[in-house]
């Protein structure tokens, strides 16, 4: 937690020594990890991954203190985009390896309804 809360504050040109906001910015930060997950996209606070970095930081940014409103809603975007983009790729999505199987069931389930 401790090296992307140092990234978050360098990218809200918050200085690294400053504590104020820490509690809020965590929080910040586990709700974007949270919600990465929530859309199947695997991240975790030891994340060292750039692209899943980068959409942890626009979603802080995003939802972060009374910054132009202009700014956040870039950020809100650019938060979009990023997760639009992982949630395409394998290499970030999680894996369901019973996938095949809840398919067989529910066709199996249809075709005998």
């Amino acid at each position: 937690m401790d090296e992307l809360l140092k990234l978050v504050k360098q990218c809200l040109s918050i200085v690294e020594t400053a504590t104020l906001k820490d509690a809020e910015l965590q929080m910040l930060i586990q709700a974007g990890i949270a919600d990465l997950n929530r859309q199947g996209i695997v991240a975790s606070v030891g994340t060292t991954d750039n692209l899943v970095q980068s959409a942890i930081v626009m979603f802080v940014k995003a939802n972060f203190g009374n910054v132009d409103i202009k700014e956040k809603e870039l950020a809100q975007r650019t938060y979009s985009l990023l997760c639009a983009n992982l949630g395409l790729s394998e290499d970030y999505k999680v894996v369901d390896n019973n996938a095949w199987c809840k398919l067989q069931i529910t066709i199996h389930y249809f075709a005998n309804w």
